[in-house]
């Protein structure tokens, strides 16, 4: 009998515990993955801090992890290949697509499976029990995308690629994303570090990337960021948007993305774009916040989306990315620190930035 841990929240606000359950086969045509790293995500940090108290709890405790990635450690009857068709065998190497839609609803089957209402999270203490990455496994549904890890990338690059990557190459391609366009992007944590580079692959000619941390912002440039904003410098929001119009040549940016996670800056975003631009809110995902907003600001064709994650096809695409840009760009440095899974709160503890200064860009969790 094989047993493995899971990190379940049982209260906000309270410590992580860590529970054990017996692993069970994975069903015909799926598959149990091993978990080899868990990424700490701004979304798990959000109900670390307790700003998901909108959202109860189930009575067991809900499981955590969604961003990482793992080998095979076991195949369902059947499973023979990846999404791609490439074979698979026990030991690859694989990266899974970190939403669950259901498959049957009108955005899954309109091909937007990452806008499928169903819940994320699944409840601790429920079979197959290990539905989160901060486990020792994480079982794998029939027909869940999978994509085999090209060999050439090393694993240093590969536990963010399902969450952070995907969720801001999604973002950028959904705004339009385009050669010659400037871009702002308020944020330089994971996330931001990635849609910085992915920007810049995509055909960016400026991209400006704020932050208060200056460690992030100096990573940032290494990233492809033309120009960072320190917002401890530029510490009203007309001083930061001055100062945005100074290096887009006075137009403004065609597109702004907040990667943060405060309600604020969707208007100050709004702000910083050029008439036709487009401002992609990401980071804020807890529900019930509100900001003032000035709807004539928005008459000249600006636009303001949403998006949350990536439709599952751009999972290969994104790793391609990492191969054709090795020792091009320092992706092995978006991950800061690692600890061991049982260390799970003081991960959590060292990771938060909110309201205090942290030299974590993104922490990552190993069995």
């Amino acid at each position: 009998m094989t047993t493995g841990r899971v990190v379940v929240v049982k209260q906000y606000r309270e410590p992580f515990v860590i529970e054990e359950y017996e692993l069970p086969d994975p069903e015909p045509g799926g598959l149990v993955l091993k978990i080899t790293q868990a990424g700490i995500c701004g979304s798990d940090l959000h109900t670390w801090r307790g700003d998901q108290v909108n959202v109860p709890l189930p009575e067991s405790g809900r499981v955590m992890g969604h961003e990482g990635t793992g080998v095979v450690y076991q195949l369902g009857k059947g499973t023979t290949t990846d999404s791609n068709g490439q074979p698979l065998r026990e030991g690859d190497r694989v990266m899974y697509s970190a939403i669950k839609p259901c498959g049957n609803c009108y955005q899954c089957m309109r091909g937007e499976p990452n806008w499928c209402p169903s819940g994320p999270y699944s409840d601790a203490g429920e079979w197959p029990y290990f539905t989160g990455t901060y486990a020792d496994y994480y079982w794998i549904r029939a027909k869940h995308p999978v994509f085999k890890v090209p060999d050439e990338l090393p694993d240093s690059v590969l536990g963010w690629v399902n969450c952070a990557m995907g969720t801001v190459t999604e973002g950028l391609m959904r705004a339009g994303a385009a050669e010659g366009d400037y871009v702002v992007i308020q944020g330089a944590g994971g996330l931001g570090l990635n849609a910085t580079a992915m920007a810049k692959d995509m055909g960016a000619h400026r991209v400006i990337v704020l932050d208060r941390l200056a460690d992030r912002l100096a990573l940032a440039e290494e990233f492809g960021a033309d120009y960072t904003i320190n917002i401890e410098e530029y510490d009203t929001p007309e001083a930061r948007l001055g100062r945005v119009l100074e290096l887009t040549d006075g137009r403004g940016a065609n597109i702004a993305m907040e990667l943060v996670g405060r309600a604020e800056l969707l208007v100050e975003g709004v702000s910083y774009l050029t008439n036709g631009g487009t401002f992609v809110e990401i980071g804020d995902i807890v529900r019930g916040r509100t900001v003032e907003f000035d709807p004539s600001t928005i008459l000249r064709g600006k636009k303001i989306i949403g998006s949350l994650m990536y439709r599952p096809h751009l999972l290969p695409l994104m790793m391609e990315t990492l191969v054709k840009n090795q020792g091009k760009v320092p992706y092995d440095r978006i991950v800061s620190n690692i600890y061991p899974l049982e260390h799970v709160n003081e991960a959590f503890a060292e990771a938060e930035w909110n309201e205090r200064q942290t030299t974590v860009s993104r922490g990552m969790l190993v069995p």
